[in-house]
């Protein structure tokens, strides 16, 4: 099948982000119960999810084209694949917000890079819009597969227990085996790139001319 490893890869992209990103109640939970952390400055936790994706989604999207959506994507699933090798190896509180950090920033640029990968991959409109409705009940999948993930590694019995972040490594290969298919896939972004025409420090003029208007900075101030 044409394209199946780009496609195979955007599945697990979306699978991993949504165990992860749904995953930060639980977090918030084991962290109080492992380091000590009290319930309000768990809840940073929160913050660094949801603050990441809003400042990477309005920093990178007037240029992702520039970047280009495979090495976009790429540079998500690499981190996030680093961040989740190191969690088992560095069991403490910085490491838990650097992968919060890591997630939200990641999933900013797959989210940015996945829709217009779809037309890319795609021949009709009707394969489009049955491509995306396949990744967005996916990422659902995904959902619901993390609650049953994270319970198997959760030791109830002992609160203080760390086992919990053995579930990294999991999350780890899955992300890295997304990279590996999407690395040695081709993806011919050209009829994208010919359409930028306005250089980069254009692009950073324009956003910044966005960011004085009111509505955007009441979007960054309450994200």
């Amino acid at each position: 099948m044409k394209n199946w490893q780009i496609k195979l890869s955007l599945f697990l992209n979306y699978f991993v982000f949504a165990i992860l990103l749904n995953s930060v109640g639980t977090v918030i939970l084991q962290v109080q119960n492992n380091y000590g952390v009290s319930e309000g400055s768990a809840s940073v936790l929160e913050a660094f999810k949801d603050l990441s994706i809003a400042i990477v989604s309005f920093l990178v999207s007037s240029y992702i084209t520039r970047i280009g959506y495979k090495r976009a994507m790429l540079i998500a699933l690499g981190f996030v694949t680093a961040v989740c090798f190191l969690m088992p190896l560095a069991p403490a509180f910085w490491a838990t917000k650097l992968l919060f950090a890591a997630v939200g920033s990641g999933f900013a640029l797959i989210k940015m890079s996945v829709y217009s990968t779809i037309g890319l991959v795609t021949n009709d409109e009707k394969q489009h819009i049955s491509l995306m409705n396949f990744l967005e009940s996916f990422f659902m999948v995904g959902i619901l597969t993390g609650y049953f993930v994270f319970s198997a590694f959760v030791d109830d019995s002992n609160p203080q227990s760390t086992a919990w972040l053995n579930v990294y490594y999991l999350l780890g290969a899955i992300s890295l085996l997304a990279f590996g298919l999407l690395f040695s896939a081709p993806l011919d972004e050209s009829s994208v790139r010919g359409q930028e025409n306005d250089s980069m420090l254009e692009d950073f003029g324009k956003m910044f001319k966005l960011m004085a208007t009111p509505l955007v900075l009441i979007f960054i101030l309450c994200a």
